[in-house]
């Protein structure tokens, strides 16, 4: 009895893994209601309509959609998502085996956020004084809230990492940017993107840009 109490029990533990992937709700049952979402795609799922290239739209199939995006493969996984802003159009295309298709507006979309990057580089701030060119890293939960002036180059006083995402020069996930000092302009003029609001400005004596090479 002893010897077939510990095959059962080393049975029960080999079993274990695959009976936690079980706490994770199935992808089926997202709902735009939240924010985000963690969820479990099985490799068994079958593959369902997806429209857009991410952003997909809200009604999208997650599970068909990870795939796309390449945030999952075949033998499926976890899946984190959130709900962002609905687009007028969305447009289909192939990636990963997948092909979605072409869609107008819809009020809500779903997007997959990048997997969080990570450096040995300091945090940015400000430019710092006495040096030509900077480089620093912004995580992916850096403030996208903070003072900046202009659309690119932006005054020298800008917080880095908010003009960093407002450029481009960082997706979503954060990461690393070299910020060059160059010549002052005499006015600087506000616009939006990628989240990030940006203000006008007069003059100010020197602009800082991102080194994209």
């Amino acid at each position: 009895m002893k010897n077939l109490f510990s095959l059962s029990a080393f049975a029960a533990l080999l079993a274990a893994p695959a009976m936690a992937e079980s706490v994770a709700p199935p992808c089926s049952d997202f709902t735009t209601d939240k924010s985000s979402w963690s969820c479990f795609c099985d490799a068994k799922d079958a593959p369902g309509s997806v429209w857009g290239s991410g952003p997909y739209t809200g009604d999208s199939d997650v599970c068909t959609a990870a795939r796309h995006a390449g945030v999952i493969g075949a033998e499926g996984g976890m899946v984190s998502l959130k709900t962002v802003d609905g687009q007028a159009s969305y447009s289909g295309s192939e990636a990963n085996g997948v092909i979605t298709r072409d869609w107008g507006s819809f009020a809500q979309s779903i997007a997959f956020p990048p997997p969080a990057v990570t450096s040995d580089l300091a945090a940015c701030g400000r430019f710092p004084t006495g040096t030509e060119s900077h480089s620093c890293f912004c995580a992916a939960d850096a403030s996208k809230a903070r003072d900046v002036w202009g659309s690119g180059p932006y005054t020298g006083d800008s917080d880095i990492c908010a003009a960093a995402f407002h450029a481009g020069a960082v997706g979503e996930g954060g990461g690393e940017v070299t910020v060059l000092r160059v010549p002052g302009l005499k006015g600087y003029t506000a616009s939006e993107a990628a989240g990030v609001a940006t203000s006008d400005w007069g003059g100010y004596d020197f602009s800082i840009t991102f080194n994209r090479n």
